[in-house]
């Protein structure tokens, strides 16, 4: 698993290995990599390069803003029922 990620590590540094044809196949077939994943490289098939590694390539993120206006209605209502139960006493 550390060939494949030091490879990919190795292409993202130089530009030249995935611009170059020639130096594209030469850095996989140089490398400790197994023969699947090197002809997975080179057919540059990436979902069979997923399966292969086992990962998930969809990863999702969403941040919501907090709803101000609902907070400070939650307040005035808080607020509200301390001075009820205060006259009440």
């Amino acid at each position: 698993m550390s060939s494949i990620i030091k490879l990919l590590e190795r292409m993202g540094q130089e530009s030249g290995l995935t611009e170059s044809a020639i130096e594209f196949e030469t850095a996989i077939t140089e490398s400790n990599l197994n023969e699947q994943l090197k002809q997975t490289m080179l057919n540059r098939d990436i979902v069979a390069l997923e399966k292969a590694l086992d990962i998930c390539p969809d990863v999702v993120c969403i941040l919501l803003p907090a709803d101000e206006e609902e907070n400070q209605e939650e307040e005035k209502k808080n607020n509200e029922e301390k001075i009820d139960v205060a006259a009440i006493a």
